[in-house]
């Protein structure tokens, strides 16, 4: 098709030159058939478009029978019909014909005889011709040579550049596939946010492609790779930037549904679907795979441009994109399950802790959301309130290195056990210094005890060098110990806790985080207690019931 297209270019540069040059030109179909007359003002118009000259060209055209080597003619006494042959492939489907005129053929009894029939006046007619018959039989034959060769240098140099353009679009497409592969490979280093990471996909095959939509589907475990959602285990999780993917995606895996019950599950080109404000429309629709199981689908549709058809490249480019899309969400999936292991593991050692002291049962646990609270109140990222979370769960962590006697004693502390009850940071920070995961919470274990005038220990850090992580779980840490009943004192008020905050502000504890904590909620807190103190009773209970 793009021969035909280079070919039939070629026709109408040559015909446009031979006009330029005078050499009246016409067209006709491969049976004689004119398609087209040129046109000329006046006479010479009049005379180059009346129906007895087209008779006579037509006659030459169907003497030639449709052969793709047609010789001239010569007509009217002295004029010199030319023929090249319009070709659709491979095959001639009519010719481009020039007239050559000379100016013995105006002075011929044909073309007096021609003007008589058309109502001509011969004189003033070979008058408005003579700037058009510049060529005899000779000359003309050396034209219909040249133009000959004017064609074939066209339709050569017409297919050279659809070559090069060819070329050039394979190239733009490996480039694009590299340079879409490259990005998605580069943004697959943070699995910590595989939904970031799909909707980047999606855009970046918009970018590369012409569709409209593209949208991702996922369900199963691509869902459970994705989201720690309240949505339904089985409610799938729809990814696209683009309006009316709902549409696309009913259609795409009802598609998809039937080429995997038929035992062919991959690429699916899917013909008049259906799209509000779209209408009927091709679409591409593809199934994702996590760990060789079904994990979702990456459907589009809406292509524009010159070929609104689903292509070998586009369907290519999306199996390679869903690839990336199955292998990231695999190592989202492995990477979720370590973190909920590693925080398992974190929440049962806070736990074992506060066990050691049934009166700080659950202490750990409610630092940790506090102090989460306070960093969401003062400002900071989702990631970074999750990791003053941990640093609250892990806070205490050395209190396993502390005496329970020392821990438990209901009394007064003697200034020797309470120097012991103060090394817990120092070795909570020895403990937990060789796990890299806990690297960036280490100083919230190490200075939640550090004091804003520098009367807090291990090491006596003052204002701004208490590190912020510290700062925070000092001010959640202080009111749960108030809150809390302990062995040597009962719960204190609220009001009473809160009132002792305000005045702790900006000697004891960081005023900012305590302003930041007086707007907090404190009804899940309650719950919390709530459950602890249900906790502590039944664990009490339980040696009597087993006696």
């Amino acid at each position: 098709m793009s021969k035909d297209r280079d070919l039939a270019a070629a026709g109408s540069i040559v015909r446009s030159r031979c006009t330029e040059l005078g050499l009246p030109m016409w067209r006709f179909d491969r049976e004689g058939e004119e398609i087209e007359a040129p046109d000329y003002p006046g006479l010479a118009g009049l005379w180059l478009s009346c129906q007895a000259l087209s008779c006579e060209l037509s006659k030459a055209v169907a003497s030639w029978k449709g052969t793709d080597q047609p010789p001239p003619i010569e007509i009217l006494g002295g004029c010199v019909v030319i023929g090249l042959p319009d070709m659709r492939r491979r095959r001639c489907v009519g010719y481009s014909v020039a007239l050559a005129i000379s100016p013995a053929s105006l002075e011929s009894a044909c073309f007096r005889a021609l003007c008589s029939t058309t109502n001509l006046d011969p004189n003033a007619t070979r008058q408005a011709l003579l700037p058009l018959a510049h060529l005899d039989a000779a000359s003309a034959s050396t034209v219909h040579r040249l133009l000959q060769w004017a064609v074939s240098d066209q339709t050569e140099l017409g297919e050279a550049r659809g070559a090069l353009g060819g070329f050039t679009n394979q190239l733009t497409d490996c480039f694009e596939t590299i340079d879409l592969l490259y990005k998605l490979g580069r943004s697959m280093n943070d699995i910590t946010r595989p939904e970031q990471f799909i909707t980047k996909a999606c855009d970046l095959l918009t970018n590369a492609t012409r569709f409209i939509i593209v949208a991702a589907q996922l369900s199963g475990d691509g869902r459970r790779g994705v989201s720690n959602s309240d949505q339904g285990d089985h409610e799938p999780i729809l990814i696209s930037t683009k309006p009316n993917a709902d549409s696309l995606l009913a259609a795409a895996l009802k598609s998809l549904e039937i080429a995997a019950a038929t035992g062919t599950p991959g690429p699916v080109i899917l013909n008049e679907v259906q799209i509000p404000g779209l209408g009927a429309m091709q679409a591409l629709a593809l199934p994702i795979f996590c760990k060789g199981k079904p994990a979702g689908h990456l459907v589009a549709t809406g292509k524009g441009g010159d070929d609104p058809q689903v292509s070998s490249y586009d369907s290519q480019l999306f199996e390679a994109t869903a690839s990336y899309i199955g292998a990231f969400l695999d190592n989202s999936s492995s990477y979720r399950t370590q973190r909920a292991l590693f925080l398992g593991t974190i929440e049962a050692l806070a736990a074992a802790i506060d066990a050691k002291d049934s009166y700080t049962c659950g202490h750990s646990r409610r630092v940790a959301m506090l102090s989460m609270s306070i960093a969401q109140a003062a400002g900071m990222p989702p990631e970074q309130a999750e990791r003053v979370r941990i640093a609250g769960l892990v806070h205490d962590v050395g209190k396993i290195g502390v005496p329970e006697a020392v821990l438990c004693k209901p009394g007064r502390l003697t200034d020797d056990e309470f120097a012991q009850i103060k090394k817990h940071p120092e070795i909570g920070h020895r403990i937990l210094k060789d796990l890299p995961s806990l690297e960036d919470v280490l100083p919230g274990v190490l200075h939640h005890h550090e004091r804003i005038d520098g009367r807090g220990y291990p090491h006596g850090l003052a204002g701004d060098a208490i590190p912020l992580l510290a700062r925070i779980i000092g001010v959640a840490d202080t009111f749960d110990a108030m809150s809390s009943n302990r062995a040597y004192r009962p719960a204190m008020p609220r009001e009473k806790v809160l009132a002792e905050l305000q005045r702790s502000a900006g000697s004891q504890l960081d005023a900012e985080m305590v302003r930041a904590f007086l707007t907090l909620d404190l009804t899940e807190y309650d719950r919390m207690v709530a459950e602890s103190a249900a906790q502590a009773v039944a664990a009490e209970s339980q040696p009597r019931l087993a006696a």
